[in-house]
């Protein structure tokens, strides 16, 4: 029987998807090791949602604006486009309000189906001029906001600014972190689905555990009782992307691991995630991650080597 993402989003209501959405994320640890490295917050929000809303540790500006009617309708409006574009397809999208603070949002797939979606805290791409500040202070008090521009620009002046470079690279990280929980919790509910393995559930396991060999599409399908056409259209239906693009992701997982490990050659880990060839690892080792094999390594180890401060 073939079971789109539709259909299994049926048998699992929107709440149950989520409820195991917010437990793979919980346990990834993703949020903690985020704030650490950027400075800012990341949210996990289920799609549809009544838009992106405070978070517990977010700016005066936004409480201030909320607490006027069209502050708050602005607001409201803008996050509602957001939640839109998401729900659209968009594989990333920003939401830009008061004086150019920004939130950074992607979408969670479950299945190949938009079900949340991450977003950062405000944050600001530059910083604003005075007459920026200037402008937006009298926007703010035309909404009944009393707040000087140099009470606004102090509160500016707190949030994170990203520059270009930054920019990519926290969009890279946010996308990277949303595919594999959208991976990682369709795995899950497909396994759990009735209580018992469909055949991709088979299939995801299987290759799972022999991504290190060669491992055809149609040696995949016949282990799991498919012709390779079909197991081909409901690998991507299901999956939301081919299964030559499954395997590379989870061949690229586990070579992160192994790179941790500092004696083992890039070669040794090329061979042992399934890539038959070391240049052909090195370009999709860095247009997965950003960067070479090497400089991961170095980056991730001499970061492991580090000297943890005291407090």
């Amino acid at each position: 029987m073939l079971m789109t993402a539709r259909y299994l989003m049926q048998e699992c209501s929107q709440e149950q998807a989520f409820r195991v959405l917010q437990q793979v994320h919980e346990a990834e640890g993703f949020e903690a090791a985020f704030h650490r490295a950027t400075g800012l917050r990341v949210t996990l929000r289920p799609l549809p949602a009544d838009g992106v809303g405070l978070l517990a540790l977010d700016n005066p500006v936004c409480r201030r604006v909320v607490e006027t009617a069209e502050g708050r309708a602005v607001c409201q409006r803008r996050q509602e486009e957001l939640r839109r574009a998401l729900e659209a397809g968009r594989s990333v999208e920003r939401f830009c309000c008061v004086a150019g603070m920004t939130v950074l949002a992607v979408p969670v797939r479950l299945c190949g189906e938009p079900a949340a979606m991450l977003h950062t805290n405000r944050l600001l791409l530059r910083r604003p001029g005075r007459e920026e500040v200037e402008a937006a202070s009298a926007q703010l008090r035309a909404w009944g906001v009393e707040v000087s521009a140099d009470r606004l620009a102090g509160m500016l002046s707190e949030l994170v600014v990203l520059e270009a470079a930054q920019l990519d690279a926290v969009v890279r990280l946010l996308r990277i972190y949303a595919d594999h929980l959208g991976d990682v919790a369709s795995r899950r509910i497909l396994a759990d689905r009735h209580g018992k393995p469909c055949a991709l559930a088979q299939a995801l396991a299987y290759i799972e555990e022999h991504h290190g060999e060669r491992l055809p599409l149609g040696e995949v399908a016949r282990r799991v009782g498919l012709s390779p056409y079909y197991f081909c259209k409901l690998f991507h239906r299901t999956m939301g992307m081919t299964f030559t693009q499954y395997l590379n992701r989870v061949r690229l997982e586990r070579a992160k691991d192994l790179l941790l490990n500092p004696a083992l050659p890039v070669a040794e880990v090329a061979s042992a995630v399934g890539f038959g060839s070391i240049p052909h690892f090195n370009r999709s080792f860095k247009r997965y991650t950003g960067m070479t094999p090497t400089a991961y390594r170095a980056m991730r180890v001499g970061r492991a080597r580090l000297p943890i401060a005291a407090g």
